[in-house]
Parts: structure tokens; C-alpha cells; sequence
């Protein structure tokens, strides 16, 4: 069984004129297989003087798609039409799988941004006669519209992230400094099931992010911006905790209630310019909006994959998307404050993902 929208791809390749499509990166490789991914390079792809390289092709005939990896990958079974024997040279093997299917001179999708250059070049010198075209923004718009399992498995990603960034500032407390928060955030990602991928961390009034030993004073404020990863699917959320009684803390719950009024107007057929505007009107609608800002991003397997939320932008919402909203100000007396939450559109509006420990975490 095909594990994507199969009408998807092919109208996506029909317009973009390509014939194949060869995905190179864990996350599309995976999608495209279905799940499949060697475990030995699920983190790290670098080995000896090379890296490990697996290709998953889809042809407009997909019963001339196909699978390769390098020796050692598994044998399960996947429903690409034929699984090319491992060897040392992937990119030849496919381009020889290419030629077999009479697809030589074809327009080839390949991830430009990702491919390695010896590979690039390989299938230039083994193709000579094909048109190699970047995959990477049809790829995207493929994995736009999430199945069912996917949302699924991004609301548990961001549960389990807002949970381990409340736990690292209830358990940890002012007297910490960022990068024993972050670490406290990391272990209690990995605590939960899942990988850690970063935090950002910063303490009132400075504007720097990045862990180190500033402290969490008593009477400062502190935000937390972290992300992390189950089965390739990404979280991208932020929190913050400090003082009772603070003007960071009432900047904050601004930032939620901006969300909180965006969410009950988005939903499919609204454009990304209208995010875009509608957010950005809801956070000057408030005592600072001069220090305002408004993000909007696709998340899923990638941070800011399509749709692109940018102003003017006819780009459509359509059920199965999610979008990363981020609000925030920044204001020098005090300091860095944001909110950050994902949301999945759905046909008849949007359902948070996760929505767990969004109150402000008071601390001493």
C-alpha cells in the first residue's frame, strides 16, 4: 500500500514537469518508504570517508519505483516495486535502474540542498542526457497535508515537549543557570520517549538565547524554546515561567490570548496572507504592540516546511496542514517574551496539537 497521497505527487510532478522523483534525506526517504530508514544511521549518516546513503525513486509509473541502500541495510518489506540489491554506489545502482526503465533522459526531482556532491555527480556522468531538477519544495508541498497517524504523532511530540520544559522550571528553579535548564529540558524529552533537538534559553532582560551560565535570578523571567523529535515528526514550543506580578507575565499571557483569538478564525480556505495579517493586527491590538511580532510556519517532519505564512501570500489552508504560531516581544526594559503553540487545520477550523502546560510558571 502507498503511504502518501499518490493523486497528491502526481499532480505535484505533472505540474513541475518531472518524471522522478529521488529522495535522499532520512525524513523523505522515510516518508516515501513508508517508515523505513537503516537504524544504524538513524542519527548520524557520516562513516569513514563518505556518509551512508539510501534512495527512494518514484517514477510517474509507480510501479517502476525502487528502493537501494549500502550493504548492511535491512530487508523488510516495503510497497516500492522493486528493492535493488545493496552495494557501495547508490547513486549508481539507481541511475542503472533508471536506464533499465527507460528513464535516461528523464527529468529527475533530486534534493539539491542535501545531496552530496559526489552523488550529484555521479548521476551526472551515469545520466548525461537527464534534466536533474531540485525535489525539495515538491517534497514539501507533499508532506503539507498530514494523514490522521502523522497529526497523531505531532500532538504527542508537542505534549511531551511542553511537559518536559514545565518540568525543568518547576524542578529546577530560579538559581539555575540556561544551560542546566536546557539539560534539564533535554533529559526530560529523552525521560518521555523522544529525541532532543534543542532549547533554546533566556533569562530577563537580556535578548541572548543560547545556554550558557547566565542564571534564572528570583524576580526575572524566563523562556524556554525547545524542539524535539518521535519518528521524524518535529515539536516547536515555547514557555515561560517567573515572578508572580510582572509586566513579562502579563506580555506573555497577551501572547496567548492572540493565539487564542487567531485560532478561532483559522481554518481551510483561509489564505497565509490572512494569517499573516490577522495575526500580526492581533498582537498591535495590545499595550505593546509596538514590540510586537507574528510568525507563522508549516511544521512537520521539517520546521518551516509549506504552507509559507507570509504577507499577501494566496497560498490556500487545507485540512491536514499545521502551522507553528509564534508570538512575541521584545522590549529592552524587559527582555525576550514569546509564546509558541502548533495547531492542525481542519475543515471546519483548527485543533491545537498537544496544547499542554500553557500557563505561565510561577516562580520565587
Amino acid at each position: 500500500m502507498v503511504p502518501f497521497d499518490q493523486a497528491r505527487l502526481e499532480r505535484l510532478m505533472a505540474e513541475q514537469g518531472v518524471d522522478v522523483v529521488l529522495a535522499s534525506t532520512r525524513h523523505n526517504v522515510r516518508y516515501l518508504t513508508g517508515g523505513h530508514y537503516f537504524h544504524f544511521f538513524a542519527r548520524t549518516q557520516r562513516q569513514g570517508g563518505g556518509q551512508y546513503l539510501a534512495l527512494a525513486a518514484v517514477p510517474r509509473n509507480m510501479t517502476d519505483s525502487f528502493y537501494v541502500g549500502t550493504r548492511g541495510d535491512g530487508d523488510e518489506a516495503m510497497w516500492v516495486g522493486e528493492r535493488l540489491p545493496p552495494g557501495a554506489d547508490a547513486a549508481a545502482a539507481a541511475a542503472g535502474a533508471l536506464r533499465d526503465r527507460g528513464l535516461g533522459s528523464a527529468t529527475i526531482a533530486v534534493e539539491m540542498p542535501f545531496l552530496p556532491a559526489a552523488t550529484y555527480l555521479t548521476l551526472q556522468r551515469e545520466l548525461p542526457s537527464a534534466r536533474l531538477v531540485d525535489a525539495t519544495r515538491l517534497l514539501g508541498e507533499l508532506r503539507a497535508v498530514k494523514r490522521p497517524d502523522e497529526l497523531a504523532r505531532l500532538g504527542r511530540v508537542h505534549r511531551v515537549t511542553a511537559e518536559a520544559i514545565r518540568a525543568a522550571m518547576v524542578d529546577g528553579g530560579p538559581g539555575r543557570t540556561t544551560r542546566e535548564l536546557a539539560a534539564a529540558v533535554e533529559r526530560g524529552v529523552a525521560g518521555r520517549g523522544a529525541v532532543f533537538l534543542y532549547c533554546l534559553a533566556n533569562v530577563s532582560p537580556s535578548m541572548v538565547r543560547e545556554p550558557g551560565e547566565q542564571r534564572w535570578i528570583p524576580g526575572s523571567a524566563l523562556h524556554l524554546d525547545a524542539g524535539c523529535e518521535i519518528g521524524d515528526y518535529a515539536s516547536d514550543i515555547c514557555r515561560m515561567g517567573g515572578p508572580a506580578e510582572s509586566e513579562a507575565r502579563a506580555m506573555y499571557e497577551a501572547c496567548v490570548r492572540a493565539q487564542d483569538g487567531l485560532r478561532t478564525r483559522l481554518g481551510a480556505g483561509m489564505t497565509c496572507g490572512e494569517v499573516q495579517r490577522l495575526g500580526e493586527a492581533l498582537m498591535r491590538d495590545t499595550p505593546w504592540g509596538g514590540a510586537s511580532r507574528f510568525i507563522a510556519h508549516g511544521l512537520g517532519m521539517v520546521s518551516h516546511e509549506p504552507p509559507d505564512v507570509e504577507p499577501g501570500s494566496a497560498r490556500v489552508l487545507e485540512p491536514g496542514m499545521v502551522l507553528s504560531l509564534e508570538t512575541e516581544f521584545r522590549r529592552e526594559s524587559v527582555g525576550h517574551v514569546k509564546f509558541e503553540d502548533s495547531v492542525a487545520i481542519t475543515a471546519t477550523g483548527c485543533e491545537g496539537l498537544g496544547d499542554a502546560a500553557r500557563e505561565w510558571v510561577t516562580s520565587g
